[in-house]
């Protein structure tokens, strides 16, 4: 059966590795800063973990918002039509920087509050310079994602994926400088990470404009020429309701998944510092493994929106099918490995004996539940390139907030699971889903 889909396991490849790349760059990083801050202990860890728990929300919902550029301009270059590209990144774009811009208003409103989340005073102090110092990086993080989605739409992922690895490179010699005031700078801990993740990040938007100008392909300057076209007094309500129609429910997928992991950690800080370290220890390191998932994913939407603007029934089926079949090889490969270093990897992270035997537990369950992540996103990214957009986001609010979480809760505090329940919520939640939505896409096709 797999041989059927070669040709399509190349194609998804030769579109996904250059994301695969930029994206585990980019994972490669948080875990440094998670590494670099693990040093300064268990309450430093804590207080990233609960920070990031935060922001996450807002970043993961902007960057749904920005993905919904990638099927549009997908299916304007399997139709041939340059300029309704052009167009759909302009509203894009524009639409990126009001959200990043109502994030930090909505972040610094939500500061005040932080001490009644009923977690560590300590942990909380820690965090809320840290949040504050992120939401910054919303700005430079939407425009970079408006630039990258037209170039990904384009089947040109070589570009922000140098991009995002310049960016990382940033964020390292800034947290090196910043979280312990080497080279002359000031020491500022656990927010010397939060300037670092701004600083990457800032510098990763400016390199891709400039690669939008010189970056050739083909011999001439293909992307620059999608911009040129752009009138910046011309808009359209119609064209912002197309970008918002398939934005905000990618970006309540991704809220719900997200807002689900960001409520566990919420949990597993009820629980105890320790408790919570672990499972910032868990997710961080499994996320390498996810990244690979969303390069595929994201090549499965942009052949699948193709297909879809060439009007190719059988393309669409075909791209989509061997994004699954894909993550699943890859998955069941990651698991086997997670299990066997399940107490090798947090053991890198922070020098903690209770902490590591909690990672240890969540590693295995995490090996299994990984195998779920990947096939439900493949299959929302194949949905995405068919612009199905409603049924993925009732899918996944279905399986995590009304099953997955408030099994966490109950298994955990009604009967006394613990952080294994909490977990094991997680892995239901998640399988369910990929069930799901993989269902929905060979139903449509």
């Amino acid at each position: 059966m797999l041989s059927i889909y070669r040709t399509d396991f190349r194609a998804n490849l030769r579109l996904a590795w250059p994301i695969i790349l930029g994206q585990l760059g980019q994972i490669s990083v948080n875990i440094i800063d998670n590494l670099m801050v693990g040093d300064l202990g268990a309450e430093a860890l804590a207080a990233v973990s609960l920070g990031i728990s935060i922001f996450v929300i807002f970043l993961v919902v902007g960057m749904g918002i920005s993905m919904a550029l990638q099927p549009l301009v997908a299916e304007s270059d399997g139709m041939g039509d340059s300029q309704g590209a052009s167009f759909s990144f302009k509203h894009s774009l524009v639409i990126n920087i009001i959200f990043a811009l109502l994030s930090i208003l909505l972040i610094e409103s939500f500061i005040p509050f932080m001490d009644r989340l009923g977690q560590d005073p300590g942990v909380v102090d820690l965090a809320i310079p840290y949040l504050r110092v992120c939401s910054w990086s919303m700005v430079p993080m939407m425009i970079f994602q408006g630039f990258r989605g037209l170039s990904e739409g384009l089947s040109e992922t070589t570009a922000p994926m140098v991009a995002i690895l310049f960016g990382n490179v940033l964020n390292v010699l800034a947290n090196y400088m910043l979280i312990y005031g080497n080279w002359g700078a000031p020491a500022l801990g656990v927010e010397g990470a939060a300037f670092g993740t701004l600083f990457g990040r800032t510098g990763m938007m400016l390199l891709l404009i400039f690669f939008m100008r010189y970056w050739k392909t083909g011999g001439h300057n293909h992307l620059w020429s999608y911009l040129v076209r752009i009138d910046p007094f011309k808009f359209s309500k119609w064209f912002f309701k197309k970008v918002l129609r398939l934005g905000v429910p990618t970006s309540l997928q991704m809220l719900f998944e997200v807002g689900a992991f960001a409520a566990a950690a919420l949990m597993m800080g009820m629980i105890g510092a320790p408790e919570q370290a672990a499972h910032q220890i868990t997710i961080n390191a499994v996320s390498a493994t996810f990244m690979v998932c969303v390069g595929i994913s994201v090549a499965a939407t942009v052949r699948v929106g193709n297909a879809l603007g060439r009007g190719d029934g059988l393309g669409k089926r075909r791209a989509g099918i061997a994004a699954i079949l894909q993550v699943v090889l890859f998955m069941t490969l990651a698991a086997v490995l997670i299990g066997w270093a399940r107490y090798f990897i947090p053991a890198l992270y922070i020098d903690d004996a209770r902490v590591i035997e909690i990672a240890a537990d969540l590693f295995l369950i995490a090996a299994i539940f990984q195998i779920s992540d990947g096939v439900q996103v493949a299959a929302i990214g194949a949905l995405r390139g068919l612009q199905d957009i409603w049924w993925p986001t009732a899918i996944t609010f279905f399986s995590y907030l009304c099953i997955g979480l408030p099994f966490s809760w109950y298994s955990a505090f009604e009967l006394d699971w613990g952080y294994q329940g909490i977990w094991i919520g997680l892995l239901i939640g998640l399988s369910l889903s990929a069930i799901l939505n993989t269902m929905r896409f060979m139903r449509l096709t």
